[in-house]
């Protein structure tokens, strides 16, 4: 990932080149010098739709494919310390939040939040609900799992306490491919943990698979979503295999074999099954059996309402401050972060030191990345409202992804094509600001 493709006649050349799930990069924080109060921040924003996002760093293992901010290890002391700075995190966030605030979102994400006990997530249910002041079971909630910790007690707290949608990182049924990308799993296990989520009902239960595989193939990538379907998942999201500095593949001394097979091949040929089998695509990523069933709850704009992040690597978004603790993949770097994180006073939470400010262009840009990838698409409406101004006069590659039969345009809104879908991620970082390039450049060299 050291060049960014320009679009040109044969997109296709290179269709995956970073996932653009948020815009600006994490690679584009830097120091907050001096750090900013997070009570003038927050007090200056409209908080009538916040989500409420937790990070829980801490997986039974660290799959190969891995940069998140996340460590191996369920030890319960480091958990318990993890959730007392929590704790003083949330009391300080809630003061400066207070006031006209509502949660319309809640998701648990990491990690692997399960890896937690259900006593201890017992404990974050109650902190976070009672300082923030709302019931997860009355607005959209989220929690990632995996199939070793997707265990019965678990489910069943999750269940009483409405939790809305599963998340389970499966990534395929196939035990040899698992392996092959550093996900020591079995495939009894991934099963016996999909039939228990079954049994509870939980309104949304989403698969995660991954193509793009050492060797994978068109009949193992069938199997693989075959396998999936049999449990009639709400959601299916299908993943390209990136393998990044510094996670257990990139340190790998050899080469990934992969098959011949191009990552595209198998994108097709998974969305077509989806698709066959009564889905409907939102993204690159996201197939839904029930569009009704998405965006569900009170009303929130991702383009514009904010994020309140909880946890050592979560990420907080306002109107023009985009910020977070420091990130890192390698384990050393995480383990030396959290030991920090975990030693900060509750005075100390009070203010955000590592960051971004978005400038007008930067903001314009967000708007637009953020809702060309989504489904939904770039109202020009929405746009000029918010910034008196037409898309193509901040980025004007859009008019030449227009020409190319990359996006469209009815009723006033921009919309990927179904060939601009299968190209988002290189249309995403296409569409980033030059200094964004640069640092995610930087970021990514070995």
């Amino acid at each position: 990932m050291n060049q960014l493709p320009i679009l040109g006649s044969d997109p296709l050349a290179a269709p995956y080149v970073a996932y653009s799930y948020s815009y600006p990069h994490k690679s584009a924080y830097g120091p907050l010098d001096p750090p900013v109060s997070l009570d003038e921040v927050w007090q200056r924003e409209n908080r009538q739709s916040l989500f409420l996002y937790t990070h829980l760093p801490f997986c039974e293992m660290r799959c190969g494919f891995c940069n998140l901010f996340a460590k191996a290890g369920s030890d319960s002391a480091a958990i318990d310390t993890y959730l007392d700075s929590i704790e003083r995190q949330t009391r300080r966030l809630s003061e400066a939040t207070s006031g006209k605030r509502t949660v319309t979102r809640f998701a648990l994400g990491g990690g692997t939040p399960t890896v937690l006990s259900v006593a201890q997530l017992e404990r974050l249910f109650d902190l976070v609900s009672q300082s923030f002041d709302f019931n997860p079971a009355n607005v959209p909630t989220s929690i990632e799992t995996s199939p070793k910790t997707a265990t019965e007690e678990h489910l069943k707290l999750l269940h009483e306490r409405g939790i809305q949608r599963v998340s389970i990182g499966v990534q395929s049924f196939l035990e040899e491919e698992a392996h092959g990308i550093g996900r020591p799993q079995k495939a009894i296990e991934v099963r016996e943990a999909l039939a228990r989520i079954k049994t509870f009902g939980f309104p949304i239960l989403n698969i995660d698979l991954i193509y793009g595989q050492p060797n994978q193939t068109l009949e193992t990538w069938n199997h693989s979503l075959e396998a999936a379907l049999q449990y009639e998942p709400e959601e299916i999201f299908l993943y390209p295999l990136y393998v990044r500095p510094q996670t257990g593949l990139g340190r790998r001394a050899r080469t990934l074999e992969s098959s011949a097979l191009q990552p595209i091949d198998l994108y097709r040929a998974g969305r077509d099954k989806l698709k066959a089998a009564g889905y409907r695509q939102l993204s690159m990523r996201c197939f839904t059996r029930d569009l009704s069933q998405v965006d569900t709850g009170p009303a929130y704009c991702c383009q514009s309402d904010g994020m309140l992040g909880l946890g050592a690597g979560a990420r907080s978004y306002t109107s023009r401050l985009h910020y977070s603790s420091r990130f890192a993949v390698n384990s050393s770097g995480v383990q030396s972060i959290l030991e920090e994180w975990t030693q900060r006073s509750e005075e100390t939470f009070g203010y955000a030191d590592w960051g971004i400010v978005l400038n007008d262009e930067e903001r314009r840009r967000r708007f637009i990345i953020q809702s060309l990838l989504h489904y939904t698409g770039l109202s020009r409406t929405s746009f000029a409202r918010t910034f008196e101004s037409q898309p193509e006069e901040t980025i004007p590659e859009l008019t030449g992804m227009t020409e190319t039969g990359l996006i469209e345009e009815s009723d006033n809104v921009l919309r990927l094509t179904e060939k601009g879908v299968s190209l988002s991620d290189a249309i995403g970082p296409a569409l980033y600001s030059e200094s964004s390039r640069a640092r995610l450049r930087e970021f990514s060299a070995p």
